[in-house]
């Protein structure tokens, strides 16, 4: 019973993460944007709601909501070309900093307890990349299958930024099978450890 509590526990919190994520992705493009020298206009959510920055927040999107999971809207853009690629990459590649943190922490800290579900969901949102990358590039699909983004965005703006498109694809290959190791393995541990 205890493992079921655990699995139900885990799956909800991974739902959180998720949406979590969504504004670290966005937030992501946005802060990066104000960094290289452009200008970040808002961040919205669904269902439009402007959500960043938090003095205008609950402003609706002043056009129709075109089913985004989430939009950046920019005031100035990058002043070069791979300042916008790293504009690009920056939102997932933000999303999978923190999930490389998370990893860390679990193997370095060895929580116990309830702080191990957030830390374990964070790392697994380095599908983030891999999605986003691989989905729209090779099988012509959304960035969450059937919703998001329709092209490869990190790696778009890897490419801008001058980086060889099959030089990123094995990274971002190679980042999410040691993610999917590193998180698997942890998972193992744990129930060998805890249960």
């Amino acid at each position: 019973m205890k493992t079921f509590r655990n699995i139900l526990v885990f799956v909800l919190v991974l739902g959180l993460f998720a949406a979590i994520n969504l504004l670290v992705h966005e937030l992501g493009h946005c802060f990066t944007m104000d960094s290289v020298g452009g200008e970040c206009e808002g961040v919205y959510v669904p269902p439009g709601v402007k959500v960043w920055p938090l003095t205008e927040f609950g402003q609706p999107y002043p056009e129709a909501w075109d089913g985004y999971i989430g939009l950046t809207v920019f005031a100035r853009a990058a002043p070069t070309e791979p300042a916008s690629g790293f504009v690009s990459l920056m939102g997932s590649g933000s999303v999978a900093a923190l999930s490389l943190l998370a990893l860390f922490g679990l193997y370095i800290f060895r929580p116990r307890g309830w702080i191990r579900f957030p830390l374990l969901a964070q790392s697994f949102m380095f599908l983030d990349l891999l999605f986003y990358t691989i989905l729209p590039h090779w099988f012509g699909l959304r960035h969450f299958f059937f919703i998001g983004g329709n092209t490869p965005e990190p790696l778009d703006g890897a490419i801008k930024m001058g980086i060889p498109e099959p030089t990123f694809i094995a990274g971002v290959l190679i980042y999410s099978a040691l993610m999917l190791v590193g998180s698997l393995a942890y998972v193992w541990q744990s129930a060998k450890r805890y249960d």
